[in-house]
């Protein structure tokens, strides 16, 4: 009965990649071209505001929400993600999202 355990552990020895000569390795550096930012923001306040976090192409393609619902969420980034948003800033960021092209 011995000598499974024993058998078992010569061929895990014999198996194990230790035992080959390590491989040679060559890394190279890549390079990508990103495309050049093409959406703009048409509010100022949206771009002081928002776009630190957000990229216009995101904030241009939120889903339609009612005022109370952008207050909501300007209120979430404050609290939540600890955005330095000026609470006295709520409604003008909250009109400029209302009047995104996506929102009408």
């Amino acid at each position: 009965m011995k000598t499974l355990p024993i058998a078992a552990l010569i061929l895990l020895a014999a198996c194990h990649p230790a035992a080959e000569a390590p491989k040679k390795i060559t890394l190279s550096s890549q390079t990508i071209a990103l495309p050049a930012e093409t959406a703009t923001l048409p509010a100022e306040i949206l771009t002081v505001n928002c776009a630190a976090c957000h990229s216009p192409e995101m904030i241009l393609t939120q889903p339609k929400l009612k005022p109370e619902q952008w207050q909501a969420e300007v209120t979430k980034m404050r609290g939540a993600y600890k955005a330095q948003i000026d609470e006295k800033d709520d409604a003008k960021i909250v009109a400029a999202l209302l009047d995104l092209p996506n929102q009408k």
